[in-house]
């Protein structure tokens, strides 16, 4: 099974930038992020038979609309200046990239996991673990089609510029434009709003993110999905909330498998004979905390850290799930509210809105006595439905970011479970496999 490039090039705005914005400034929160990309990858199914005829043509087709994208989205086309700390937006442009699998989509999918896992970083355009270059795109798409008709688009985008909010808000605005029936309407709602750095711009002193980005990737470590049903799901919290009266609050999903999965962690560092203290990070959007309420396409970083941790201590003593539950519930609403308070504030508090990312940041490189695992939840967010004009897509992935204890989690395909992607060294992971809770819900 291959997959052949035919064309590599590089997209510019389909209207020049105006030189008035050849500066793009990062705000505070761009700024507390390391220069890293965010994988996606959407697959499609055979498109509708008016466009079949387009198997060569979809590759224009995809350009021409993403170069419009671009357009407004113009410092995608720019690179990023390091140590600087803005965007050069001189449309240099975004890298695209088309090309041919010798197989159908279905034989993919039938693949068994190990197989699967192997092929996904051959649809990403680019090595996700490679950014900061001089000459990097902030933006890069690999465009690749099946035998069967089917188109899978893969992206990575940086996360200097962006989180997961606006990598949606530049997909949706993307296929809108690939839409035969888009209209204006739709294209306003997609429309990007830069105004972060106006309204939080980035401090004098910096983040050392290159610390931040160098120490998060390792080639050791292995990528597996563990998928928990809704109705397993459900057994979970019912379980949870009728055994200790100490849950006040109905957990969310995601809530639910964090805390299983930080047992097991937890559990892991116990039967290794670790005794140190187990920090969880938890990324936060603040577009909900921030009053008024921020749009959807309020674009940029804008994200937090709520961190949790526990001491692991040597000894048969298990790890309490409901207090796991709880020490998440706490640190959540904690930050949001914190957050909810420095954000509103006329002189806004950029000690507290920057004090979580300096304390994974000093966890992650200062301390041996510490291990550090991240969550990030895309659950509920709009790429899983982003139609190009052959509906929405029949699966979704990312690849092997070689970022170990850090877990991705996104909806199942029903929408009520949770499909978490976790990255972990290959030891560990036999023995995340192995864990009796997390084989009692999986599938």
């Amino acid at each position: 099974m291959d997959i052949n490039v035919n064309v590599s090039k590089l997209v510019k705005p389909s209207t020049p930038t105006p030189s008035t914005l050849r500066n793009f400034n990062i705000s505070l929160f761009d700024d507390n992020i390391p220069n890293v990309k965010i994988p996606l990858i959407l697959y499609y199914s055979t498109p509708h038979k008016e466009q079949n005829d387009v198997q060569t043509n979809i590759f224009t087709h995809l350009e021409v609309s993403l170069s419009k994208s671009l357009s407004e989205f113009y410092p995608l086309a720019g690179r990023y200046t390091y140590p600087s700390s803005f965007i050069d937006c001189s449309d240099q442009g975004a890298l695209y990239i088309q090309a041919k699998a010798n197989f159908q989509l279905s034989e993919f999918q039938g693949l068994k996991w190990e197989l699967k896992s192997d092929m996904l970083q051959d649809f990403l355009p680019c090595e996700i673990n490679k950014a900061g270059g001089i000459d990097d795109p902030l933006l890069s798409v690999k465009v690749t089609s099946f035998d069967c008709g089917g188109v899978a688009i893969g992206m990575c985008i940086s996360h200097k510029f962006s989180d997961v909010a606006t990598f949606c808000t530049f997909i949706n605005n993307w296929a809108t434009r690939s839409q035969k029936t888009g209209n204006e309407l739709e294209f306003a709602k997609y429309s990007p709003l830069f105004t972060l750095a106006d309204r939080f711009p980035k401090p004098c002193q910096q983040l050392n993110d290159e610390i931040a980005a160098s120490s998060s990737f390792v080639n050791d470590s292995v990528l597996r999905t563990f998928s928990f049903k809704g109705y397993a799901i459900t057994k979970l919290r019912e379980k949870i909330m009728s055994e200790d009266s100490i849950i006040k609050h109905r957990p969310s999903k995601v809530q639910l498998i964090v805390a299983l999965l930080w047992k097991a962690f937890v559990d892991i560092d116990k039967a290794n004979g670790q005794s140190k203290v187990s920090f969880v990070s938890q990324a936060v959007n603040l577009r909900n905390v921030l009053v008024p309420k921020a749009p959807e396409n309020f674009c940029g970083n804008f994200v937090t850290l709520a961190n949790a941790q526990i001491k692991v201590s040597k000894g048969d003593n298990m790890v309490d799930l409901p207090l796991l539950v709880n020490l998440l519930h706490d640190s959540t609403n904690k930050t949001r509210s914190g957050s909810a308070r420095a954000l509103s504030h006329s002189e806004k508090d950029y000690g507290f809105l920057s004090k979580p990312f300096l304390e994974r940041l000093k966890s992650i490189t200062g301390n041996s006595d510490v291990n550090v695992y991240t969550f990030s939840s895309w659950c509920k967010f709009s790429f899983y439905t982003s139609d190009f004009g052959w509906g929405k897509p029949v699966w979704r992935s990312i690849a092997d970011m070689k970022a170990p204890q850090s877990v991705i989690m996104m909806d199942d395909e029903e929408g009520d479970g949770v499909e978490a992607w976790v990255h972990m060294d290959k030891k560990r992971m036999c023995e995340l496999e192995r864990d009796l809770n997390i084989k009692a819900y999986m599938v």
